[in-house]
């Protein structure tokens, strides 16, 4: 799939932005900074002191348009891609879920943060203690439920969710919203930079795979159960923006959850590289780390076990906070691995 026109126009403005910080800043120091995001660890505070002048009327996922006071100070997020774009870009949180199992070094501010509830079963009560100023929801936490159960605490609830029919459109969506938090605090530039380096990385993956060829298999490892995932899936990002081919299995168009498979699957249809998620290490649950699993006679018969193209990947940037530059980064350096 290509990347939609919008798209491109966007790439290439926020290309510019980022040349003119290159120059101003130089071009090494700069990049010093992606290559931390990249790790997971980087913190843009160029812009920590600028603040929004007036309202953002912020139009989210459930359709509303609601009117955001600028720069709320005491501000509670249920999501985690939604607490990793606050945190890149220099915004303090006063409370967020627990998590699931260690959070990445860019989210070390978090660790000491009120926790209220989990990613499905938010404590209502610790948040309205907290009189937060904001309340962000998103993902897990995006639906009417949740957001009717936020209304009561406060009128200042916005869904941050991101979500399309159209996997080609994903990537706008995840642009649109990260644009839109920063438009709150004022952090518009830094957004634009930040989105550079994230394109940037998108498209020097995209590059390489299609001078290595071949085909990528994702799969999703569980308490032991193996699942495929193609085009169309929560994973799309893999072929539709990163560049890479599919293997030519019969995926269903509605397989956004993946496909249970055997390890015949495997050998039938003998990929040249294949990208693991653990998902178990992902969210905290001990089991059998995913590479044990798929360690079968089957498995390593294919192309990318002989040339070890096998590669787990980052289950935070992938499965908890999928949506927002700084996953998007981690996951080009984890795809970089396979190739």
């Amino acid at each position: 799939m290509l990347v939609s026109a919008s798209r491109s126009a966007r790439t290439i403005a926020l290309t510019a932005a980022l040349g003119l910080v290159l120059t101003a800043c130089g071009s090494a120091d700069a990049e010093k900074k992606t290559e931390a995001a990249g790790a997971g660890t980087g913190q843009n505070s160029t812009t920590s002191a600028s603040k929004a002048n007036g309202p953002v009327t912020v139009k989210d996922a459930q359709g509303r348009a609601v009117k955001v006071a600028a720069n709320p100070g005491k501000v509670v997020v249920l999501d985690w891609s939604v607490a990793r774009s606050l945190t890149q870009l220099g915004v303090p949180i006063a409370a967020v879920p627990k998590p699931n199992g260690e959070l990445p070094t860019d989210l070390t501010p978090l660790k000491s943060v009120k926790t209220v509830g989990t990613l499905f079963e938010p404590d209502y009560e610790g948040i309205a203690e907290l009189e937060p100023d904001l309340i962000i929801i998103g993902g897990r936490s995006g639906n009417a439920k949740v957001l009717k159960e936020m209304s009561k605490i406060t009128p200042n609830v916005i869904d941050m969710s991101v979500r399309t029919d159209d996997p080609k459109q994903r990537m706008e969506v995840v642009a649109d919203r990260y644009e839109t938090l920063a438009s709150i605090w004022g952090k518009s530039a830094q957004a634009r930079t930040n989105l550079a380096a994230m394109d940037k990385s998108i498209s020097d993956v995209k590059t390489k795979a299609a001078k290595a060829g071949g085909t990528t298999m994702f799969v999703q490892v569980s308490g032991g159960k193996v699942a495929a995932y193609g085009p169309g899936s929560r994973f799309s990002a893999v072929w539709s923006e990163f560049g890479f081919k599919p293997v030519n299995a019969p995926f269903k168009k509605d397989g956004g959850h993946g496909e249970e498979i055997n390890q015949e699957f495997f050998l039938k249809y003998n990929p040249s590289r294949i990208v693991v998620l653990d998902r178990s290490r992902a969210i905290g649950q001990s089991g059998k780390p995913a590479l044990d699993v798929l360690n079968s006679g089957l498995v390593n018969k294919t192309d990318a076990a002989k040339n070890k193209k096998i590669s787990t990947v980052d289950g935070f940037s992938w499965y908890l906070a999928a949506d927002t530059p700084l996953s998007y980064i981690a996951a080009a350096n984890d795809l970089t691995k396979v190739l």
